[in-house]
Formats: C-alpha cells, structure tokens, sequence
C-alpha cells in the first residue's frame, strides 16, 4: 500500500481489519475504475466509514474526477473531524481545483490538529499570502478563463491574454482534440510577486498547477513572447483535462513547447550545441530541478519527442493522453495506437543525436 494510503489506514484502522481490502489493493495498482467500484458498493452498505471515502477519493483522483473526490474527502472529514490525512488531501485537492479559499479552511483545521507541524504550518502561511494579494486584484471574467490582474496598469495585458487564450482554446483542440469544460484561471503578476507565489526558478516564464500563473512585468514589450507563454501554459491545462495524472514531463512539456506559436528550430540549435544528452527517464517528474542550460536542453529534446508523437499518433493525441491518464505506461498506450515503443525510441534518439540505447 502506497504512502498516503498506509498513513490513513494506521491512524483509522490499526485495531481493526482495514474494510474493502480489495479496493485499496486496486488504488495501489492504479486501477481507479476497479476501485471505485468497489468502494461504492462498499459505501452503499456503510456510508458513514470516513476511510471509505477517503479510498474513494483516490480512487477519484486517478480518473481525473476531481470535483467528486473533494466531494469524497468533505464526507470523510464530516464523518470524522479529526481525519488528518483526509483534511491534508482535501486541502492539497482543492487548492489544485484553484478553490483557495476552501484549501485554506482545510488547511488551518489541519494546523489546528498539527500545530507543530513546520511543513503544513509554512504551507497555510504561503497560501494566506497568496489569497491576501489575490484579493487586492481585478479580475476579467470570462466564459472559459477568468483573468486576475493588478490594476489598470495591467488591464491592456488581461486583454490580450484573454484574447490568445480564447484562441488557442480552438486552434490547440482541434490539434488534440481537447476541449476543457471547467473555466480556467488565469493569474498575472509582476516578476517578484510570481517569483514569491510559485517559488519557479529564475529560467522559468509562467507556470500551471491547475490555475496559469504568468510573470507580466513589461509583458507588452514582447507581445510574440507574452503569446507563446500563454499558449505554452494553456497546453499544459489541455494536458491534464485528458489525463490529471500519468504524463511524464518530457510529454507534457514536449508538447507545450511543439504546440506554443514561434520558430522550432531553436530545439536544433541546442541540440547542436550542446554535446550532452538527459534520458528520457531522467525526465519524467519536471524539470523545476534542472539549472537554466540544462532546462533548455530537456525542453528541446522533449520538443523533438513531442514532434514524433505528433507525427505517429495525429489525430489521436487527446486519446493517447487518456490511456496514460488511465494508467496505462507510454510503451502501452504508443502499442495501443500502432506505434512500436522501441521504432519511436530508436527514431527519438536518431533525431536528437544519441547513439546508444539510452532512452
């Protein structure tokens, strides 16, 4: 049994039999369809068990239901008040659904119970900060995007902002066949205030993490720039309609890069400067770790693997993407679609010049 879920089970379940054992053997297998089966039927015989529907919302989770695994976890801590690892979960949960509100009341209810806890105790710190300047900011709804913004100064910039999005909704679904359904949030801050929220490194031109995040200080200077972030940063949330879990980086930000408006050949260029090489599996968690040249050269062998998919699977990149959402490896779902994983590897390593069997 994974971390959390070992966690939540000694401190509900120490002195009796954990209940549905088979749904908590599937999450550990990441099969999400199995054990939301069997936690629902579960909850239909005890709908009060709070480690019920803390299973199910993991079970949630892995297919992407995020509203129905909040719904999950606000039971649970109903039905238990004192469920420290529901409330932490429910908190993280929310927080990434962009309601801050409902991750900081979450938050403090769980600091009350941990009070010594320095990691929660700095977390609620971060995000009070985080919903203290929010609150001082104007916002530009929308249909699809609602746009925050400090003043008038930055007004012009919501403006344009909300206008590529609006279009990459269309041209960047059409390509992945990808709609988003929930309206997304959009966050425009000056250079310090980004650097102080998202903590990104210094290289870094915007960020998501389930709300875009763009550092806009003389934004409209560069207006070609200001677009290719906004559009990198909205394939990202493509991204994680079709598949909240499950995508290695070197996809996701492969994609983000192959998909955002602009020259491709700088990918060529780095490439060809650069006498290293990051295997692929040295490039599945982010590359929030990776200093600014090593960081660009993960960007530009992603964008050469994005560019392969591209070619191999279109017009099935959105399905793709599902399966990987779906628990199935990058080796499966390629399998599933036609494309031999070792042909794409071996292409993969032709086009950016590795010359070993190294992924």
């Amino acid at each position: 049994m994974t971390g959390a879920l070992m966690v939540a089970a000694g401190t509900l379940a120490s002195s009796q039999e954990l209940p549905a054992p088979e749904a908590w053997a599937a999450l550990e297998r990441g099969d999400g369809s199995r054990a939301a089966a069997i936690f629902r039927d579960a909850l239909d015989r005890a709908p009060h068990n709070p480690l019920l529907h803390y299973g199910s919302a993991h079970a949630s989770l892995l297919l992407g239901r995020t509203d129905a695994a909040i719904s999950s976890l606000k039971k649970a801590v109903e039905q238990n008040p004192r469920f420290m690892p529901a409330m932490v979960l429910l908190a993280q949960v929310a927080y990434s659904a962009a309601d801050l509100d409902l991750a900081v009341r979450s938050l403090e209810k769980a600091v009350a119970m941990a009070p010594r806890d320095r990691e929660l105790t700095a977390q609620l710190a971060k995000w009070k900060k985080e919903t203290d300047l929010h609150q001082s900011f104007q916002t530009r709804p929308g249909v699809r995007f609602n746009v925050l913004f400090e003043g008038p100064a930055q007004r012009a910039i919501g403006d344009r902002v909300s206008a590529v999005l609006e279009s990459a909704y269309s041209s960047i679904g059409k390509q992945l066949d990808i709609y988003p359904g929930a309206a997304l949030e959009v966050i425009l801050y000056s250079n310090k205030q980004f650097r102080d929220i998202t903590r990104a490194p210094e290289w870094s031109g915007g960020g998501y993490d389930g709300r875009i995040r763009l550092p806009v200080g003389n934004a409209l200077r560069s207006p070609q720039v200001l677009d290719r972030v906004v559009v990198h940063e909205y394939v990202h949330s493509a991204v994680r309609t079709a598949a909240p879990t499950g995508v290695p980086a070197w996809i996701n930000e492969g994609l983000a890069s192959y998909l955002e408006p602009g020259d491709k050949t700088w990918a060529a260029r780095v490439l060809k400067a650069s006498g290293d090489r990051i295997p692929l599996e040295d490039m599945v968690e982010g590359f929030g770790g990776f200093d600014g040249p090593t960081a660009l050269l993960a960007y530009a062998e992603s964008q050469v693997a994005a560019e392969l998919l591209v070619e191999r699977l279109k017009p099935h990149v959105g399905a793709f993407l599902q399966l990987l959402g779906n628990g199935h490896t990058v080796d499966q779902a390629l399998s599933r679609h036609g494309v031999p994983p070792e042909t794409f590897y071996a292409e993969w390593r032709r086009r950016v010049g590795v010359r070993d069997a190294t992924r």
